[in-house]
């Protein structure tokens, strides 16, 4: 069984795209792992990636999966505009996938997860002959889509959005049960559970988790850690953990202003992602993917709103009480983050809400689930390829 993937990674793109089809990736190895009842059930696993500026491709590189660069294109990325994302036209980037997968002489792939806004229907169709089957990682609902599988993990998500733009025959998977989190957050709820209610008691002591995305290309984790500095003046025990990538053009920077504050450390291309979220009492972030990890370990947060894409999630976050939205990052200042943070510092009834929410919005079990609903697609397949043999239908 080949499942491949294509999604892309830079300090412009972000991070999300990839972390998010390798947490998928692992949970499609674990399931194969489990079930062992047939030749079938090993997976072999490819990356169809862009070699764009700042990627994280050597985290692909670091596991049992195969990497397949795509040259990096001519055209400029703008980060506001997805469309660019690609550095090159659709049927360019199809035909550079096509030929890398010729190349490789790999088993014909099973199925091909698509997980790249520039990506919609042209695109699908010049590729779908080289594939059994394509799946789709959305969470625009923005474009016409030829998938036969479509992951959208955003919360309260509305089949309906998804009605005219997928094909009939295409199985919707939409909404928290299908949030793609690694194990670890799930491993670590109930012990979260029991320390945000003794944690609550003494907010006036607590760790705050910075973390705006791999790539932060605004710099917003700076504005936090300053308005975070200005409450520590009158809370001396406040403390702050920055979480960072190696790849961000920021990091020297954010290096020096951070070690000027004992109170403060900072990460670089953190490993355990969920035990910093066990550790912290408040998160100030971006609205990505990192917001389900949030809200599986009861993580109160100061969202911010760094792309078109994260409006949706940071309004149904903030609506279902999880998160306060502090809105778009251009309109973010030091003040506006220091009044928030002062508000609920000094209101724990409106804490423990805050995480109790959470925990309602995810479970921390929706990568197994999608893994299981991949497999089973591609067992209807087998089944349906084999009926058509025995009765003689080409």
């Amino acid at each position: 069984m080949h499942i491949a993937f294509r999604a892309d990674s830079s300090d412009i793109i972000g991070h999300g795209h990839i972390m998010r089809c390798l947490t998928l990736a692992h949970a499609l190895v674990a399931h194969a792992k489990r079930e062992q009842r047939s030749p079938n059930t090993e997976i072999q696993i490819s990356f169809l990636c862009k070699d764009h500026r700042n990627n994280i491709n050597h985290l692909i590189e670091q596991t049992a999966f195969a990497l397949l660069r795509i040259p990096r294109g001519k055209q400029a990325i703008v980060q506001q505009d997805s469309q660019t994302w690609l550095s090159c036209t659709q049927e360019q980037d199809a035909q550079q996938c096509i030929k890398a997968i010729q190349a490789k002489k790999t088993k014909i792939i099973d199925i091909l997860v698509v997980d790249h806004y520039a990506l919609d229907e042209q695109w699908h169709e010049l590729v779908k002959p080289y594939c059994q089957q394509l799946m789709v990682i959305d969470d625009l609902a923005s474009r016409s889509l030829s998938c036969d599988l479509l992951l959208d993990q955003t919360l309260n998500r509305d089949p309906k959005q998804y009605k005219s733009l997928v094909p009939r025959h295409c199985q919707l998977l939409l909404g928290q049960n299908y949030m793609l989190l690694r194990n670890e957050f799930s491993e670590l709820k109930e012990q979260a559970k029991k320390q945000r209610q003794l944690r609550s008691k003494k907010l006036l002591e607590a760790n705050f988790l910075i973390s705006m995305g791999g790539g932060d290309p605004d710099n917003l984790s700076q504005l936090a850690l300053l308005a975070i500095a200005k409450l520590h003046s009158y809370h001396p025990n406040l403390s702050a953990t920055i979480i960072i990538s190696s790849q961000s053009k920021h990091r020297e920077a954010l290096n020096q202003l951070s070690s000027r504050y004992t109170w403060c450390t900072l990460i670089t291309d953190c490993s355990n992602m969920a035990e910093m979220m066990l550790n912290a009492d408040i998160a100030i972030g971006a609205s990505g993917a990192t917001a389900w990890e949030r809200c599986c370990l009861g993580l109160p947060t100061l969202t911010t709103v760094n792309a078109k894409n994260q409006q949706l999630i940071a309004k149904n976050l903030t609506e279902s009480g999880t998160s306060i939205n502090l809105g778009w990052h251009q309109e973010l200042n030091i003040e506006k983050i220091t009044k928030e943070l002062k508000t609920l510092l000094s209101d724990p009834e409106t804490y423990l809400a805050m995480v109790e929410n959470s925990f309602k919005c995810c479970d921390g079990l929706g990568a197994s689930r999608v893994a299981q609903a991949i497999i089973e697609c591609i067992n209807r397949q087998d089944t349906t390829l084999t009926t058509s043999k025995v009765k003689g239908v080409q």
